[in-house]
């Protein structure tokens, strides 16, 4: 557990902030102003929200590990239900 004390400054919530501002600003390197609506530009580019992403990856982790062949990971799922 190698320098555990850094990560007592982080939570789930900084870093979902810091990644929805992060995927904001990156889609408007596409040439869009900053006063641009988020929501009109991801329309125009076909993309999906940064709580679109979230929610996939979060449902797509969730069916991995119930399917998983991990005894560890077994463990946890029969925990969990």
């Amino acid at each position: 557990m190698y320098d555990v004390s850094l990560w007592k400054h982080y939570s789930a919530a900084i870093i979902i902030n810091k990644f929805v501002s992060c995927y904001n600003k990156c889609i408007k390197v596409f040439g869009y102003a900053g006063m641009d609506s988020i929501l009109g530009v991801l329309i125009d580019l076909g993309l999906p929200s940064a709580n679109t992403v979230l929610h996939n990856a979060r449902t797509l982790f969730e069916r991995q590990y119930r399917v998983s062949c991990n005894r560890i990971v077994q463990c946890f799922v029969a925990r969990s239900i």
